[in-house]
């Protein structure tokens, strides 16, 4: 299976257990490893063969600057399904990072997940890209 690797995308959103954790967006930090078949993309050149990861990028931005979790956890099973439901990726890889919720370490979810362990098939009339 190809990849494609996004790191370090920033997004600040509400997210957090603790009531003082609603009162601002927190920056958070996120890695993306997306699994699909890129050999229509080797011969074609062309960008709907590929993984558009702008799109991708832009996409999992507005949706964590638009949630509302208490926890990372929660965060990335929405990001799975949002990407599952819109990308044609048959895995995805996920780490999210919360920089300033301690003082001595950053903390950090990592999440693998595949097509069929989330159920959700693919069509390609679903194809946001």
């Amino acid at each position: 299976m190809d990849k494609v690797r996004i790191e370090n995308l920033y997004v600040e959103t509400i997210i957090g257990f603790y009531h003082w954790e609603h009162e601002e967006p927190q920056p958070l930090q996120i890695d993306l490893e997306l699994g699909a078949d890129f050999s229509d993309a080797f011969v074609s050149d062309d960008l709907p063969d590929a993984l558009d990861y702008a799109t991708l990028s832009r996409r999992v931005k507005q949706y964590c600057q638009a949630s509302r979790f208490h926890l990372l956890e929660a965060l990335c099973g929405g990001i799975l399904k949002l990407i599952f439901t819109e990308f044609a990726v048959q895995s995805v890889k996920l780490v999210i990072r919360k920089p300033h919720a301690l003082r001595d370490a950053i903390p950090s979810v990592e999440c693998f997940r595949t097509r069929e362990q989330m159920g959700i098939h693919w069509s390609p009339q679903k194809d946001a890209q």
